[in-house]
């Protein structure tokens, strides 16, 4: 599921960032801009992401899928208690709707 639209590679791109930073600097501003965009990425992909999880036909990976785009909205909206955990629930969000997005983009191809 390799994605050439620029949404999904700068959502995967800001993902892999937030891994790094989660574990060394989870807080700042830089990190703060950086949550911001996983959010942002989390919102703009949903959509697609979430017409891919209901297309699949496996009734067990539809249901992983839908609530992985579920989740990932979730996280989106709430207020971190941990900056770290959270900012590695944004990116693995972010990564996830991403590559939904692009497989739901590949099937109107």
């Amino acid at each position: 599921m390799n994605s050439t639209h620029p949404r999904h590679s700068d959502a995967i791109a800001d993902a892999e960032l937030a891994l790094k930073l989660a574990d060394a600097r989870p807080t700042g501003p830089a990190t703060d801009a950086l949550r911001e965009r996983l959010r942002a990425h989390i919102r703009d992909l949903a959509a697609d992401a979430d017409a891919y999880a209901h297309s699949l036909a496996d009734g067990r990976a539809r249901d992983i899928a839908i609530d992985t785009v579920r989740h990932a909205r979730a996280v989106a909206s709430d207020t971190p208690q941990d900056p770290a955990a959270n900012l590695r629930l944004l990116a693995k969000g972010a990564h996830h709707l991403a590559r939904y997005a692009a497989a739901a983009q590949g099937q109107r191809q």
